[in-house]
């Protein structure tokens, strides 16, 4: 089976039942007007049991892609955060109980290989862009929210964002290129 067609039916098909299950499982708790948060403990076995064995490292790339833009919405464009949670039912992973959000990759932990994490932000990227290109936000667009994250240390640290840095430079150069 192609990759990339896989990657995009278990997040479209699979991942928001699997997240339903796993938010049901967990002790998730709402913040008004901040959404869901999950303690990251809760990303244990018990309860991600429901969870079969080939779906497991596309779920955790789907959870850390979706903390991240999440994340990256609510601190760079706070008008447009109501509309973009209410659209998105996003969650935050938070350490304990502390209100202090995760760092998405680490949700990604070392046993998530760096070709499938790639292979799954190139689809989310394309995903994320279509999103914002289609849902007009005050000040959330595609371009915005792109700088946001290029601009962002905690995002593009590390292996894992500078997987993310890369996608989205080349996306940026890719267009570039096409209109020169």
């Amino acid at each position: 089976m192609n990759r990339d067609f896989e990657v995009k039916e278990y997040y479209y098909k699979k991942f928001r039942d699997q997240f339903t299950e796993f938010l049901r499982k967990s002790d998730a708790h709402k913040h008004p007007g901040k959404g869901t948060f999950i303690s990251i403990q809760d990303l244990n076995k018990e309860n991600l049991s429901h969870i079969p064995r080939e779906d497991y490292v596309l779920f955790h790339c789907a959870l850390a892609c979706t903390i991240l833009i999440d994340q990256v919405v609510y601190t760079y464009f706070k008008n447009d955060y109501q509309k973009f949670q209410q659209m998105t039912l996003y969650p935050k992973i938070e350490y304990g109980i502390t209100n202090i959000n995760v760092n998405p990759w680490t949700v990604t932990h070392s046993t998530i290989d760096l070709n499938t994490l790639k292979q799954f932000l190139e689809f989310f990227v394309d995903d994320i862009k279509s999103f914002f290109k289609e849902n007009k936000f005050k000040e959330a667009t595609w371009d915005a929210v792109r700088m946001a994250m290029l601009s962002d240390k905690d995002v593009i640290s590390g292996s894992r964002g500078e997987v993310l840095k890369r996608i989205l430079e080349n996306q940026h150069n890719n267009i570039l290129t096409k209109t020169i």
